[in-house]
């Protein structure tokens, strides 16, 4: 977790300061650009993937032949979309009237073929648990990323600074990950091992879709809706949120479900694990979410300038979602785990077009009223995936919201605290969100002590036990 949490969040920091700069440099247009062209790669890398990664994991023990045959197979499929979108380009820039997008999203889609060789080593490091390997690799792509994307806006690229920033990671964490990974294919390929692994990871590709094509349709209302300018605020609110969310969610991600998968046969143990992990999440989630939407607008200027201010009420109902959405990520797991593919699929199935639903019902009141859509959908799905597992485990909705209720309610005495202080004081923007963020961490310590909760239990004995090995080393 802690290797993980180091190239994730990392990455994210790198990620986060390009798009600071390049935010400075480039319009909102041209970050609206990319966020239309966005979807279609997505849903393709989906299709890429195949879900059998996914399934290999899940696997105790896969051979080598099926790593042979999901490497092959996942090169095959993705020159197949690479040329599905290279044609279809002209087609989709007509569809947002924007003729450029042909161009950008003929070169964009590279990325499917270049990630393709990169799937099963990255696969295999973390069914092996070798996060270490995993977080230097993304480290230095991302870093390689950022400098060439920065240096093309400075000199004037425009949106194709954006293209090469995405391209030169790519390739970057591709050579990385065969110098890191020993495995190699060799001329192999079985129907059988295909078939045995697509009958779980076909459900899993099919989750993953219906899941990117929910994700990805705010950003193709709003592209063909409203303006490129709309777009752009909207993605850059976005990225913002999703720097402490998806962070946490991949980490908690990567690491809980090959270990739930290990547990799989032991209900009692999965249930104890499942337990400790949402008492650890929600204990950093909630407070960070919450100290989000008290600062957004301050935050926003800062960070972006003031020509990005329209932004701030987009990123603080994305925040509000924000807060529920690593529980999903765990609660789902624990279904994936169990190799439970046709119950995942189903309920994912259903979750989505629920939410479909909901988006379109919301954007007839605008953006706003898409996005409160989403943000109540949030909550929805957590309330359906947590009764599944409930069934799953006997662990169900009422008993974690008895485990993270408490969090939840210092969570919002430590906000309101916070937000309180605009009232009161009359100074400069960023010496009072200074002051707000200060005045937020106390409260929600001196609560945690008070009320002895025991997420903060959970990490002041990691720190207590690494310092201890800190010590004993000197």
């Amino acid at each position: 977790m802690l290797w993980s949490s180091v190239g994730r969040l990392g990455t994210m920091l790198i990620n986060f300061l390009s798009n600071l700069v390049l935010a400075r440099l480039l319009m909102p247009d041209d970050f609206g650009c990319i966020a239309m062209l966005y979807v279609f790669i997505a849903v393709s890398a989906i299709f890429v993937n195949g879900g059998l990664g996914t399934a290999l994991i899940q696997r105790k023990n896969p051979t080598h032949l099926d790593y042979t045959t999901v490497f092959y197979w996942n090169l095959a499929v993705s020159l197949i979309f690479y040329l599905l979108l290279f044609f279809t380009a002209p087609a989709i820039a007509r569809f947002y009237a924007m003729p450029q997008l042909s161009a950008v999203l003929r070169v964009q889609s590279l990325t499917l073929l270049i990630q393709a060789f990169a799937i099963v080593q990255a696969t295999q490091l973390q069914k092996q648990l070798r996060f270490r390997e995993l977080s230097i690799r993304n480290l230095i792509a991302a870093i390689i990323g950022t400098v060439i994307g920065i240096a093309m806006a400075f000199w004037g690229y425009g949106v194709w600074s954006l293209v090469a920033s995405s391209l030169c990671s790519a390739v970057a964490s591709v050579l990385l990950l065969w110098r890191m990974s020993s495995w190699r294919p060799t001329w192999e390929f079985s129907w059988k091992s295909l078939g045995s692994l697509f009958s779980f990871g076909g459900l899993m590709l099919l989750s993953s879709l219906v899941e990117t094509i929910y994700t990805n349709l705010q950003r193709l209302i709003i592209g063909k809706m409203f303006t490129p300018s709309d777009l752009g605020y909207y993605n850059q609110a976005k990225k913002l949120e999703e720097v402490p969310t998806t962070t946490l969610s991949t980490i908690v991600n990567e690491v809980s479900f090959p270990v739930f998968s290990k547990l799989q046969d032991d209900r009692q143990q999965l249930h104890r694990a499942l337990r400790k992990n949402i008492k650890a999440v929600t204990y950093l989630n909630f407070p960070l979410m919450l100290l989000l939407i008290v600062i957004a607008q301050p935050l926003i200027i800062l960070l972006y300038s003031a020509k990005w201010e329209a932004a701030v009420p987009y990123f603080q109902i994305l925040c509000i979602s924000g807060a529920i959405y690593t529980l999903n990520t765990l609660n789902t797991n624990i279904i994936k785990s169990l190799g439970k593919g046709s119950l995942y699929f189903i309920v994912q199935l259903a979750k989505r077009l629920l939410g479909i639903g909901m988006i379109v019902a919301g954007v007839q009141f605008g953006i706003m009223g898409m996005l409160y859509a989403v943000a109540i959908f949030g909550y929805l799905c957590y309330i359906i995936n947590a009764v599944v597992v409930g069934r799953l485990i006997h662990y169900g909705l009422f008993s974690q919201m008895r485990d993270w209720m408490g969090y939840m309610l210092v969570t919002i005495l430590s906000a309101v605290a916070a937000w309180g202080l605009s009232f009161i004081l009359d100074i400069h923007p960023y010496l009072l969100m200074t002051m707000q963020i200060i005045l937020f961490c106390c409260v929600y310590l001196a609560l945690s002590l008070l009320f002895k909760l025991e997420g903060f239990s959970i990490y002041w004995e990691v720190v207590v036990q690494k310092w201890k090995q800190i010590r004993n080393r000197s």
